[in-house]
This record gives C-alpha cells, sequence and structure tokens, in this order.
C-alpha cells in the first residue's frame, strides 16, 4: 500500500527510521517535505496527503502534540498525523479530531499496525487512548 505523505521538521533519521520500519507493507511516497510548520495547513490543503509525519520539538509536550495534530486535521480531516517525540521514542497516530492512539515506547509492530489499522477500509478511526 502506497501513502501519500506530508513530512514536516522531522529529522531525516527519523524519516529514514519510520520509512524503513514499515516497508515493505506500507510504502511512504514522501509528496513534500517541510522543514518547518509555517503555511503547513495551507499546503495540506493543496496537496491532500493521507499521511502527515510531525516532527515535535524538544520542548513541546504532548498537549502541543495535540494541539497541532487537530490544527492540521482540521486542515484536511481525511488524512492521518503521525506525530514523534523529537527522540523518537513516543509517538501519537491522529485521525478523525479528537481520536489518537499512543505508540509510547514506540518499535516497529505496534506502528506498523496502528497505520494497517489507519489505512484500512472503514477505518473511522482508531480509538481514542
Amino acid at each position: 500500500m502506497a501513502v501519500r505523505t506530508l513530512v514536516v521538521s522531522l529529522s531525516p533519521f527519523l524519516r529514514e527510521l519510520v520509512r524503513s520500519v514499515l516497508e515493505p507493507q506500507i510504502s511512504l511516497d514522501a509528496v513534500e517535505v517541510l522543514a518547518a510548520r509555517e503555511f503547513v495547513a495551507e499546503r495540506i490543503r493543496k496537496i491532500t496527503p493521507d499521511l502527515v509525519l510531525l516532527g515535535l520539538k524538544e520542548v513541546e509536550t504532548e498537549a502541543e502534540a495535540d494541539a497541532a495534530a487537530l490544527q492540521l486535521l482540521a486542515a484536511l480531516p481525511n488524512a492521518r498525523v503521525l506525530v514523534l517525540a523529537h527522540n523518537g521514542e513516543s509517538a501519537w497516530l491522529y485521525g478523525t479530531p479528537g481520536r489518537r492512539v499512543t505508540l509510547s515506547d514506540l518499535s516497529v509492530a505496534p506502528l506498523k499496525d496502528a497505520l494497517r489499522a489507519a489505512f484500512a477500509p472503514h477505518s473511522d478511526q482508531v480509538g481514542r487512548d
């Protein structure tokens, strides 16, 4: 399955790590890579990705992750947003506004399972944690 992906403020290391653990089951087609979040809401509307990979800064909290993801989902409600902590230890997968899955102690199997479920037919959405 190929997933159109917008990458935002995510280090090349984490981007490659996510891509490598998901393949071959899920192939990320990076349609655009943005170094910063400025104008991301406008870009997401124009390129209509299936998935947004969003990197957090070291000082950002889980509440800030929620706010950033919900802003993107408001711009494109059908997208999924995977927010990754700056160190890659935690991640949150957001679907329809108000729904998310927490992937703490991020490892390959839970990440694959969550994304597979998020893109399965009738997956509108994964449950809130």
